[in-house]
């Protein structure tokens, strides 16, 4: 008499089953790219040229999660949907070119591996660096292997202190030439060495331009209003040198301006607090606070486009070592200081590649100041210039 009301049971438990059962098999179809609704994408990459970074690039879907691939690699992403989709490489260099393009369309076709290939070409960086042979200074431009040397404006004064402006247009450096009295100003040069004007006619030393991220600006230190102590204070102009302003007022020595990658704020170096300290401050000099607080001297910051700010101190000095300076880096909040190198003597005047991957810096390891570059958690460092002269100051082209 009960087995009828059993029945029903039965076959609802046993439909349950089944049903679990499919959904299983098609779990498991969908996770290795060979199911009803999803394929695989195979990703291959291919580095040719020079100064290419062995780090390897990034494959990212639909702006999705990264996925790490060698410079010369294959990956296959899969239990990818059915559809278009968008496949893109990133970190690739800023001294690269990727083609036929470094995102591109693919059309995904359930239960079979779509294909999608990247070919990247890179070439060396150029630096800029002020070059003191002898009594006078001169700008130059490198390749970051060392080779192809080039004067830029040669003067019997002195020249030095050069930026590269975003666009690779035109760089920016401090000169004696034409200037009244003691002092210097701003001068600004074509790489193909045309175009030489200056654009700022002030009393005193102006100097360190830094260019803005979008090129409409420059931030540079003048001791105008300080001519007889020589107290230096972070102003701004224009990038042709009109509307100069003044966003430091602290009485103190103010120099060496960073802006952040967004251009909204400043970094920069002041010995307000006593001993010279990296202070940031926003773009229009409001809202300026000290990031490093030690007993050392903390200077040249320069910002990279990750969020980093490297620069120098001298905290590691010793009494066999009264010189020594070495290259730091920390988050834009002060936090995380890690020390890059290790040289006894002189490492400073750091800057960054656009890109955030290398540093160049001036070092005296090898008797007197040359250009070097490293990586940028410190590893594979190397010498670029060995002209006899002393070199410093460099600055990456963007």
């Amino acid at each position: 008499m009960h087995h009828p009301r059993s029945r029903p049971v039965s076959r609802l438990l046993s439909a349950i089953v089944a049903l679990a059962a499919v959904t299983s098999l098609a779990a498991c179809g969908s996770s290795n790219g060979t199911g009803v609704n999803t394929g695989s994408i195979n990703v291959t990459s291919a580095t040719t040229g020079a100064d290419v970074d062995s780090s390897g690039y990034s494959v990212v879907v639909d702006g999705g999660s990264g996925h790490a691939v060698g410079i010369t690699d294959a990956v296959t992403l899969s239990a990818v949907p059915a559809g278009s989709h968008q496949v893109a490489l990133t970190s690739v260099g800023t001294n690269c070119t990727v083609s036929p393009s470094d995102t591109q369309t693919v059309t995904v076709t359930a239960g079979a591996a779509a294909a999608v290939s990247f070919q990247v070409s890179c070439v060396l960086r150029q630096i800029v660096f002020a070059s003191f042979p002898a009594d006078s200074g001169d700008v130059l431009t490198i390749n970051d292997d060392g080779t192809g040397s080039r004067t830029l404006a040669s003067s019997s004064s002195f020249d030095g202190l050069p930026s590269w402006s975003p666009n690779r247009a035109l760089i920016s450096f401090a000169s004696s030439r034409q200037h009244t009295g003691h002092g210097f100003d701003i001068w600004v040069v074509k790489p193909d060495n045309t175009g030489l004007h200056r654009i700022t006619t002030d009393p005193g030393e102006n100097g360190l331009p830094a260019w803005s991220p979008d090129g409409s600006k420059i931030a540079f230190a003048s001791t105008r209003t300080d001519t007889v102590t020589g107290h230096a204070e972070i102003w701004v102009m224009n990038a042709d040198g009109s509307s100069e302003a003044q966003l430091t007022h602290d009485d103190a020595l103010a120099n060496a301006p960073a802006w952040s990658p967004d251009g909204t704020q400043i970094a920069f170096q002041s010995n307000k607090s006593g001993t010279t300290q990296i202070w940031i401050m926003n773009a229009d000099g409001s809202n300026a606070h000290q990031l490093t607080n030690d007993q050392s001297n903390d200077a040249s910051p320069s910002w990279s486009i990750t969020g980093k700010i490297v620069f120098q101190s001298d905290r590691d000095r010793s009494v066999a070592d009264s010189a020594q300076v070495e290259v730091y880096v920390m988050n834009a909040d002060g936090s995380n200081q890690t020390r890059l190198t290790t040289s006894a003597g002189f490492d400073g005047t750091p800057a960054w590649s656009s890109d955030g991957k290398k540093i160049v810096f001036e070092s005296s390891r090898s008797g007197h100041s040359d250009v070097w570059i490293m990586n940028a958690d410190g590893s594979a460092q190397a010498r670029v210039t060995d002209n006899g002269a002393d070199n410093g100051t460099p600055k990456f082209e963007p």
